[in-house]
């Protein structure tokens, strides 16, 4: 996750909780001081402790915390306790620490996840969206990485041509006009299952907004088009109840979902997901 997409999200719990505007304006300061900082310190993100980055704080913009920044620099911290998006490192005296990029694919995540930025090129018609990413797309940060349980891109791949081996499935995709997103930005989820969510720990994408920006959407792509239920959420369930009082005038299209648990035969999810087809031209 980029700095710009914890402030993003750090926003959105602000907007939430009805926070004041003198909060915002602090919360873009300090994080204006983190980009700076981490590129100098060549950081991954956080390695000294929230007392100790208050004082580099206070020492960078020459002057003593207000009440707003102190708190800002406590929600950062807050947000990002319980995360494995993020590495805290503390150096021992006089040594270096060094951390791989890469990481094992069993490290289990935490039960506290945090979505994928959307997939979107120049000019969008359809926007696809699921509930949030399963454990794999997440420590790949790409969407429906499980192939082995969402057909997701075999459907993609049989309904447009075949992609270039060394093409990206997120060229591939934004290629065809299509954009990729989810419902949820971030929340409590066990594993990468549907019954594993904290409903009332969700926190939605600015869907609202993203529409504004790319005007072109004509579409809106529900992949999951069951019922789904406080304890069981599908795509349609947390789209009715985060958005739906949403502004927007395109079709808004109920799908199965892509998910190998989908009672449907591959053949009927190709069928049914072929109106993408018609959608995109």
């Amino acid at each position: 996750m980029t700095t710009n997409e914890l402030q993003k999200a750090i926003e959105l719990q602000y907007q939430s909780k009805g926070i004041a505007k003198c909060r915002y304006n602090a919360l873009n300061k300090v994080f204006t001081f983190l980009k700076d900082y981490n590129s100098k310190e060549n950081a991954v993100f956080l390695n000294k402790s929230k007392e100790e980055l208050k004082a580099d704080y206070a020492q960078y913009w020459n002057k003593k915390l207000n009440g707003a920044e102190n708190q800002a620099i406590n929600d950062i911290y807050k947000y990002i306790s319980t995360k494995s998006n993020f590495i805290t490192i503390k150096k021992a005296a006089n040594k270096e620490v060094k951390m791989k990029n890469d990481k094992p694919k069993s490290t289990p995540l935490s039960d506290h996840k945090i979505g994928l930025s959307a997939w979107v090129g120049d000019s969008p018609k359809v926007l696809i969206l699921g509930t949030m990413p399963g454990d794999n797309s997440l420590r790949e940060q790409a969407y429906y990485c499980d192939t082995a349980h969402n057909s997701f891109w075999k459907i993609m791949y049989s309904l447009f041509e075949e992609k270039d081996d060394m093409m990206s499935n997120r060229d591939f995709i934004t290629s065809h006009n299509i954009a990729l997103w989810d419902c949820v930005q971030s929340g409590i989820r066990k594993g990468s299952t549907d019954n594993g969510y904290d409903i009332n720990s969700l926190i939605p994408n600015d869907i609202q907004s993203f529409l504004k920006e790319h005007p072109s959407i004509k579409t809106i792509v529900l992949n999951g088009k069951g019922k789904g239920s406080k304890k069981h959420p599908s795509t349609t369930f947390l789209f009715k109840r985060f958005f739906s009082t949403i502004d927007f005038d395109g079709k808004i299209v109920l799908l199965s979902s892509t998910s190998n648990t989908c009672s449907l035969t591959s053949e009927e999810k190709l069928e049914e997901w072929s109106v993408i087809s018609e959608f995109v031209k």
